[in-house]
């Protein structure tokens, strides 16, 4: 009995050790799902100074931790549904706040009205620390941010961008030339214009046989825009970040991506800087401004290069996809088209005597209203990067803490009209149709507003009038316009451009030899 009753108490005493571990492991399991709560907790989910909840406008509900990532992997289907919450929208991007801007009217109070305090950028650890090197100028920060801004204000802003129209018609006539011999490649010709003229512009001399070297600048920034939140899941939790460096499991990936940056800026820059530091380069804003020996640039060589290559690569993209669009537009709206063409040919005659201007753009309030048109019925993004709040404020009867993420939801800016699906430049028709920025927020807003602005306007205004007064455009395939490839170097549709008349064409060639790009057209 004694031996029994003493295995009993052994029994009991192991039960008791397996239970104070069980506890133990419950506990220490506790601590650190509590941990990462608190580690990974949005900036609305802690007590304002005051001790009183944040005051958000409402929007989904998200799981723990990962708040409403999935949701927003939902890509346009979740921009559309957010609109539905009202003219704002509370989301988690991962640990981030977000407050979508639905509605022009709040996206212009805390853009534009509210700039000073809006104006910060996120961490971006991926993005920006590894796969922009640290050197995209669109994140970073606004210590590090505003003096390359006001380089490039004196590129692309104002009286300067007058100077650059000659470039702008001339690029335009070889496209129109270009169009005639191979008329199947349109999509090639948008894009080797839209380089060329920012090129030119950035960099002093044509593109000439070297814009190849554009595919690697071009995959470059596919990379980039393809991760920016809430596209890689390190960014939407930049508090991993903190962790120890061997803890960053996704550092070898994304580093890899920034050398591929680096090596395909580097390719592109290199005759550059060779030609600037031999004295035989001509002046450009890169030698004058930038890295020549009088520039006032105070960045390093390799701030340079990625201050110009990131105007090289966001000034030919966005113009590259909208004239896609556009052709999409002709195949679909040939109502549209025609009360263009009409307008042109107003202007300029209808039986091919001359091509339309820069100068004509006063004249011409339709084909203007059209390039807003195209920008809101196919909208390239659907979010572009955060604005930042640097303080607390409060705001249409919100109280917003420091460190939300104001996030524009161009899906919703775009259909906020009636029958948003319908392609009908007439809703523009109001008095600002010169001005690309009144009503479309495409390029962003604020302080932190797409520079290149006026010079996209431009080349829209001068390549959509032309191609309307020459060419018509026809499928040559089915065409799906819920999937065109917006952002693919590639045919986005199956379609093909024909001279409207033979008259058209003369005048095409003749201008092409006028302007000495004939032969060029024939070779790209």
């Amino acid at each position: 009995m004694t031996e029994l009753l003493a295995q009993c108490l052994e029994h009991l005493t192991d039960l008791k050790d397996a239970l104070r571990l069980t506890v133990f492991l419950l506990v220490v399991a506790c601590a650190v799902i509590w941990g990462i709560y608190e580690f990974f907790r949005p900036v609305d989910k802690r007590l304002s100074p005051g001790g009183k909840p944040w005051k958000l406008p409402p929007g989904p509900r998200g799981l723990p931790i990962i708040g409403n990532l999935r949701y927003l992997a939902k890509g346009k289907f979740a921009a559309r549904d957010l609109a539905k919450y009202g003219e704002m929208a509370t989301v988690h991007c991962g640990s981030k706040l977000w407050v979508t801007l639905n509605t022009s009217r709040v996206a212009n109070i805390i853009y534009n009205r509210k700039g000073l305090i809006t104006n910060g950028r996120p961490p971006y650890p991926v993005v920006g620390d590894l796969i922009s090197v640290g050197k995209r100028t669109i994140l970073q920060p606004t210590e590090e941010w505003s003096d390359k801004r006001r380089v490039m204000h004196q590129l692309l802003t104002g009286t300067a961008v007058a100077k650059y129209e000659e470039y702008q018609e001339l690029e335009s006539v070889q496209l129109l030339a270009e169009y005639l011999f191979r008329p199947d490649e349109w999509y090639r010709h948008h894009s080797r214009y839209a380089n060329s003229v920012i090129h030119r512009i950035t960099l002093g001399e044509r593109v000439g046989s070297r814009h190849e070297s554009y595919e690697g600048v071009f995959n470059a920034q596919k990379a980039f825009t393809s991760n920016i939140p809430p596209h890689n899941i390190i960014d939407c939790f930049p508090e991993l970040a903190k962790l120890p460096r061997f803890l960053h499991w996704w550092h070898r990936k994304y580093a890899a991506i920034g050398k591929f940056t680096f090596d395909a800026y580097s390719q592109y820059w290199a005759p550059v800087i060779t030609a600037i530091k031999s004295g035989t380069a001509p002046r450009s804003f890169a030698q004058d401004i930038l890295v020549g020996k009088e520039a006032k640039f105070t960045g390093s060589e390799t701030d340079g290069m990625f201050l110009a290559l990131q105007l090289i690569e966001a000034g030919a993209d966005t113009t590259r996809m909208s004239l896609n669009i556009f052709t999409l537009a002709a195949l679909c709206n040939p109502e549209a088209f025609q009360k263009a063409r009409a307008e042109v040919d107003k202007v300029c005659g209808a039986n091919a005597e001359r091509l339309p201007m820069l100068a004509d753009e006063k004249d011409m309030p339709y084909i203007c209203a059209l390039s807003k048109e195209l920008l809101r019925w196919k909208p390239i993004f659907t979010w572009t990067p955060e604005h930042m709040l640097t303080e607390d404020v409060e705001l249409e009867g919100y109280h917003f803490p420091k460190g939300t993420n104001f996030v524009l939801n161009h899906i919703a800016l775009c259909e906020e009209c009636e029958q948003p699906e319908v392609f009908r430049p007439e809703r523009w028709l109001d008095g600002h149709e010169s001005n690309i920025l009144h009503g479309v927020w495409q390029f962003g807003g604020g302080r932190r507003v797409c520079v290149g602005y006026r010079l996209a306007q431009k080349s829209l205004f001068i390549n959509i009038a032309r191609l309307v007064y020459c060419y018509d455009y026809e499928a040559t395939g089915p065409v799906d316009t819920s999937n065109i490839g917006i952002h693919t170097l590639g045919e986005p549709f199956p379609a093909r451009a024909n001279p409207r008349s033979k008259a058209h064409r003369e005048l095409v060639v003749q201008s092409a030899e006028k302007f000495g790009v004939l032969q060029y057209a024939k070779e790209t």
